[in-house]
């Protein structure tokens, strides 16, 4: 057996490995339906735990969509209200499928770190 390469955790804390296509749809379709708020996609593969992408509903019923590749510097930020867009684009992410990041207007998140 293989160790899986990806992880889903949703907010309720239900884990899923190496998620298909269509589980993935099926989790955006739990946050449409308000039975989540958001999830989250590692990969497993990067030790540091600093490759993933997220979805979070927004107040507005739309998502935010995150990705991010290493330190604070490659953190991103896209929103839209089209579920089969974030599907298409998380799916591509999960996948390493070409498209994805010219598939939403991405702005890199900056964290304040001064107080």
């Amino acid at each position: 057996m293989t160790a899986p390469l990806l992880r889903v955790t949703m907010e309720s804390g239900q884990i899923w490995h190496d998620p298909s296509e269509d589980l993935l749809f099926e989790l955006l379709s739990d946050m449409e339906r308000g039975e989540e708020m958001f999830l989250v996609v590692e990969r497993l593969t990067d030790a540091t735990g600093q490759t993933f992408a997220q979805v979070a509903r927004t107040e507005a019923n739309g998502y935010q969509v995150e990705y991010r590749e290493g330190g604070e510097d490659s953190h991103f930020q896209a929103f839209t209200e089209d579920k089969r867009l974030v599907h298409s684009v998380l799916t591509a992410w999960a996948f390493e499928l070409a498209g994805w990041r010219a598939a939403l207007p991405w702005v890199r998140l900056r964290f304040d770190n001064h107080s």
